[in-house]
């Protein structure tokens, strides 16, 4: 055997640098070809990554939550065959038999565990007469444990999918044809089913038969360690998969640490704000009272998966930014110097007191803002939920927070221990309190109108009210002008944690929704 360094694998074309989530193998531990030995997360998706051969790990350079650069080193393995690790691109004669002849193979359902018998198919992520490459994710599939993406261990070409999403398969049994090598896999089933599902007609897909809640390994590990049940969580991936986001925005480890965020130098002091995405439109979010850009993980992954930039800021007197905000005025001049930022064209998202903020700011930005979109908007009506306001603009302890953000809704109460003290401890600085007077009454009446503002406004604006807000009213939407085309969706006073697919389709598509 030879002793071979093993580094950080390119897992796509786009691929500069992974995170180790842990390692499958332990060091003295044998392995075979094809059996995952580690798991990887890049900036796309977690995945097992396989052995290229056989062989047994001698000691790892990385950590579990380390981030490593493709091609760096992260171990040290004896192997029988180095070339069986080689870079597809520095073996020109083993390309050039390829070339000659390149067979057409079965790829069966792949073991992913010692314990795995059977597993349903999730999805194809190749489709049928693509080509991938050596890494390339080619298809999801959900065991009793996990649910992970199955890279490919040699390039190729997906001929005909033979197993349709949600069928369950013993492993071993044919899913696909390929042009190209794979991976034998020992099953039971494997002669037994060989000829039955090329044979099978083609009709409806059954759905998959198991209840448990589909989540990435990391998120599981993620709600494991924080205490939050999977059934608590919606999941924005593919499929409702909960991914690590949607844990990250119940457990409050996906606040964005201090660099990650940016920040935009004002008169008033710096703004702090997120980016997600790079490319397509601009959604430039705006949280509510006693929120901040975390507020937002779940629908800013949601765009920048669609091919879209998403801009989150923390408000005056919010989060990281610096600057107070003790008024409206404040607030919206916050969200107008960032908009200017921007590419014009945006579009503004704005919820709750922030609604009213990104009313004020479209004022101001007239043709810069393409679209401006109101999420349970405040100063529609004439009362608001004061105990909320007032309550989390006093609280100090996180009894009283965990108390009051049930009022927004069925997720509201599902944030970790952690989440909760740290929501108290920016509570109890204080910040909000002036905030808080100037948009109620401690009785409850508002002391914010956006319905002037609105009704001069000269571009498309739609309004999102959610069904059972205990906030702002569900028919406070009877006021809106006419210019002003207002949604309802089955949510509390958070449609983007109580129902964010939903609003997502609707931001991203258009609003053509009715």
């Amino acid at each position: 055997m030879n002793s071979l360094t093993l580094t950080m694998p390119r897992l796509g074309e786009t691929m500069d640098e992974g995170v180790i989530v842990g390692w499958m193998v332990a060091p003295g531990e044998a392995f075979k070809r094809g059996q995952p030995i580690l798991e990887l997360e890049t900036d796309k998706t977690v995945v097992e990554f396989p052995a290229l051969g056989d062989g047994m790990l001698e000691e790892t350079f990385a950590s579990p939550g380390d981030r490593i650069e493709v091609g760096k080193p992260i171990a040290r393995a004896k192997v029988f065959s180095e070339a069986d690790w080689a870079d597809e691109n520095a073996a020109p004669a083993e390309a050039t038999v390829a070339e000659e002849a390149t067979p057409v193979s079965i790829l069966r359902m792949p073991k992913l565990g010692e314990t795995m018998d059977e597993g349903v198919i999730s999805s194809w992520l190749v489709l049928e007469g693509a080509a991938y490459g050596r890494g390339d994710a080619i298809l999801e599939v959900e065991t009793d444990k996990t649910v992970a993406e199955v890279p490919a261990l040699y390039e190729g070409r997906l001929l005909r999918i033979l197993a349709q999403p949600g069928e369950k398969l013993p492993v071993g049994a044919p899913i696909a044809e390929v042009e190209g090598r794979v991976e034998e896999v020992a099953g039971k089933a494997a002669v037994e089913t060989a000829q039955a599902p090329a044979s099978a007609p083609a009709g409806p897909r059954p759905a998959a038969s198991s209840d448990r809640p589909r989540a990435t390994p990391v998120a599981r590990r993620l709600a494991r360690q924080n205490g939050i049940a999977l059934d608590q969580i919606t999941g924005t991936g593919r499929r409702g998969r909960i991914e690590r986001a949607d844990v990250e925005r119940l457990s409050g480890v996906g606040a964005p640490a201090a660099g990650d965020l940016h920040w935009l130098q004002t008169p008033a002091g710096r703004v702090a704000y997120t980016v997600a995405g790079t490319g397509g439109r601009v959604h430039l979010l705006v949280h509510g009272f006693a929120g901040d850009s975390s507020a937002w993980a779940q629908l800013s992954a949601a765009i920048a998966r669609a091919g879209h930039t998403a801009v989150a800021l923390d408000l005056p007197g919010h989060g990281a930014t610096e600057v107070e905000g003790r008024d409206l005025v404040a607030l919206a001049d916050a969200v107008t110097r960032l908009a200017e930022t921007l590419p014009a064209g945006a579009t503004l998202v704005g919820h709750s007191l922030g609604a009213a903020s990104a009313v004020a700011a479209a004022s101001r930005l007239g043709s810069r803002i393409a679209r401006l979109v109101l999420l349970t908007p405040a100063g529609c009506g004439p009362r608001i939920g004061a105990d909320f306001v007032h309550g989390m603009a006093q609280a100090d302890s996180s009894g009283e927070v965990a108390h009051l953000l049930r009022l927004l809704g069925p997720k509201g109460g599902a944030l970790s221990d952690a989440a909760l003290r740290q929501m108290a401890g920016e509570m109890a600085r204080g910040r909000l309190k002036d905030l808080a007077t100037q948009l109620a009454t401690p009785d409850g009446r508002q002391r914010i109108d956006i319905l002037r503002p609105l009704a001069q406004l000269n571009l498309r604006v739609s309004a999102v009210f959610g069904t059972d807000d205990r906030i702002v009213a569900a028919t406070d939407a009877l006021n809106l002008p006419l210019n002003v085309a207002a949604h309802f969706l089955p949510a509390g006073h958070m449609p983007q944690w109580d129902a964010p697919r939903e609003l997502a389709d609707f931001i991203l598509n258009g609003g053509q929704h009715g």
